[in-house]
């Protein structure tokens, strides 16, 4: 069997795990977020997808590659709400932006009718001696871990995933036994995440203190972020106005719709339930006419809803931005993090707002990839999707004695 390293190495984003053998098989077709750059294209026959979860890095450009090759496509229910969600947001930004996709709307409509749902536990058989298992990767609903065997090989590729539980999904459950070759994410190689309890109890706190004040405390998320941080908020007991906004609505009804890939729905219902969603300008401006806190998209603030409450709220002293996760290089949402400038297209100007940042991140950490390599111990480790493959395969090997490598772009590796 061999790898062919078409995206996602020694970078994060765009993953395109290619695996040829008896029969071949991709594993996610995402996309560069920060760029729209697509992955190279395999040159040999594509026998069926798989999409381990919902986020473009991973699934970005899975519409292309289907209406190019027709294979086989595979994924969980809610991975093909949010395929599609996320697919719909694309072209609406391209079209905005003036860029070009190489997919248009009659492939995202082909490609969701075509995917097979699978669900975790679950063998699907591509081939007379190649099957892939599906386990839960413990990243978001539906987040799959892969678990190739094929040519008399065991190839388990790992997606994102998170071994310690979060609110919406437990931690990562997977079949590691007698594993030949694990192609790992290696996102957060370099750093820890911070108590999650901790951080829990710092948003809440800040919000909290906003609100009290007088103030709106604006959270500009990734919209299938969107669920944990309601979860946060209603198990604190949060007495104040809560309001949904942009994709974060939808986002939030797939993970309601799908409760065989949440943790506990009965507090995902809670949560939502006390959750007021907005869809007109009207409906914003009266949110922002009292205390409260606001959820909305997008997460990058470089459009969508974010962009009009910051219009209004920038010069206030008493509100507050509250970012819950990681913000993309070059963008909006990073800039004003560095800075304090919020510049969007012809918008330029110096927030007064306080900035606060968490981490709520769904992937492993540090601590959480060692233990997983130390736990599975296979032969070989394959570090993608991180900023310092290179230096965590070294790691790796004088570590644990195991052979790890982080393949360039182009590459292909015999496994």
């Amino acid at each position: 069997m061999r790898l062919h390293c078409l995206g996602g190495f020694r970078e994060v984003g765009r993953n395109a795990i290619f695996l040829e053998g008896e029969k071949n098989v991709m594993l996610d077709y995402g996309t560069k977020v920060e760029t729209s750059e697509a992955p190279k294209m395999p040159k040999e026959r594509v026998d069926a997808q798989f999409l381990t979860h919902g986020h473009l890095d991973h699934l970005g450009n899975t519409a292309m590659l289907f209406s190019k090759t027709h294979c086989k496509s595979y994924t969980t229910a809610p991975s093909v709400e949010y395929c599609d969600l996320l697919l719909h947001d694309s072209m609406k930004i391209a079209k905005i932006k003036g860029y070009q996709l190489k997919y248009g709307l009659g492939d995202v409509l082909d490609l969701k009718k075509a995917f097979q749902r699978v669900s975790y536990g679950d063998e699907i058989r591509v081939g007379p001696k190649t099957t892939v298992g599906i386990w839960d990767a413990g990243h978001i609903p539906g987040s799959c871990i892969f678990v190739v065997n094929s040519d008399g090989k065991k190839i388990l590729y790992t997606g994102d995933f998170k071994l310690d539980p979060q609110r919406v999904v437990a931690g990562a459950r997977y079949d590691g036994k007698n594993i030949d070759t694990v192609i790992m994410e290696t996102t957060y190689s370099s750093k820890e995440h911070p108590d999650r309890a901790e951080s829990e109890k710092g948003l809440y706190r800040e919000i909290k203190e906003t609100v009290e004040s007088g103030g709106i405390a604006l959270l500009p998320i990734y919209s299938i972020r969107a669920p944990e941080i309601l979860m946060i908020l209603d198990k604190f007991g949060a007495n104040w106005p809560i309001y949904l906004d942009g994709m974060a609505k939808a986002a939030t009804s797939i993970a309601m719709s799908h409760p065989e890939f949440v943790q506990d729905h009965n507090a995902l219902h809670s949560a939502v339930e006390n959750a007021i969603p907005l869809y007109e300008t009207e409906e914003r401006n009266n949110a922002m006419r009292e205390p409260g806190v606001i959820l909305t998209t997008g997460a990058a603030m470089e459009g969508g809803p974010i962009v009009h409450y910051m219009k209004q709220l920038y010069p206030r002293e008493d509100c507050k931005i509250i970012f819950t996760g990681y913000q993309i290089p070059k963008t909006a949402g990073r800039y004003l993090l560095d800075t304090g400038q919020y510049i969007c297209g012809a918008i330029n100007m110096k927030v007064k707002m306080k900035i606060e940042s968490f981490d709520f991140s769904s992937h492993a950490g540090r601590s959480e990839l060692l233990k997983f390599v130390q736990k599975i111990k296979p032969e070989k480790v394959v570090c993608v999707h991180g900023e310092y493959c290179e230096k965590f395969a070294t790691e790796i090997n004088s570590r644990f004695g195991i052979k790890a490598i982080a393949p360039k772009m182009g590459d292909v590796v015999k496994l």
